[in-house]
């Protein structure tokens, strides 16, 4: 199939991996080639210190994670030096813990039971594990504002999640960029269907083969490209039984 879809797939880069083109991210704590102009390297627990030593090292751009959360004047600093397209944020997200509160006071005639949060949300969690309760959609619009070109989420995104990720790309478009973060083989066509993804990082280890990234790509596609594509197939298979 002659595809049109404008889904983008990443890959997390090999230790010894040389990025000549496309886009790869490497972890920070994994064996860092000498070479880092086509890399976006994920810090994790790094400090804004080791930030600006990457940049230093020519790193095509660093995403802060904790760093950021624990001081967010670190993304406007480091954007302010070394340019907003060299800085980016990566978040860890879950679902938000939702708690229901049975209200006795507000009216003498019936009692009411009320949530904490009125929406699906997600909320960031640190990256040794620990729940933080800062709202992720607030949380990544305050950075991308600071100076981050881009967001990398991972999260584990479920069925009552994917109008929150559809929310969050229409708003932010193209700065974003999602992954898996602990279901490695979760289906990701849903997200590209029905949550609007459109930048994916694929996990590691990725078990995809070429039939499977053929359908999440079609899912990306608009019924009139998955019409031409069709039709492009077509005559490519008539014209080689001529």
């Amino acid at each position: 199939m002659h595809e049109k879809s404008t889904l983008i797939f990443a890959h997390w880069a090999e230790p010894d991996e040389v990025a000549t083109e496309g886009i790869r991210f490497m972890r920070d704590d994994a064996t860092l080639p000498s070479s880092m102009q086509n890399f976006n390297i994920v810090l994790g627990n790094g400090t804004e210190a080791r930030a600006s030593e990457l940049l230093e090292r020519g790193a095509a751009r660093v995403l802060l994670a904790d760093a950021a959360l624990l001081d967010s004047a670190a993304v406007a600093r480091l954007a302010q030096q070394y340019g907003p397209e060299r800085i980016g944020i990566s978040l860890l997200a879950m679902k938000r813990h939702v708690s229901w509160t049975l209200d006795t006071v507000s009216n003498e005639d019936f009692n009411c039971v009320t949530p904490s949060y009125g929406k699906t949300g997600w909320e960031i969690v640190l990256s040794d594990g620990t729940a933080t309760g800062t709202d992720a959609e607030w949380w990544l619009g305050e950075m991308l504002l600071l100076g981050a070109s881009m967001a990398l989420i991972c999260v584990d995104i479920q069925d009552d999640d994917l109008n929150v990720c559809a929310g969050l790309v229409e708003i932010h478009g193209s700065k974003l960029w999602f992954s898996p973060w602990q279901q490695s083989d979760v289906d990701l066509e849903p997200w590209v269907r029905y949550g609007q993804v459109r930048q994916l990082l694929l996990p590691t280890p990725n078990t995809r083969d070429g039939i499977e990234m053929v359908r999440i790509r079609t899912a990306a596609m608009t019924e009139q490209e998955i019409v031409a594509a069709e039709t492009v197939k077509a005559a490519d298979g008539e014209a080689a039984t001529v």
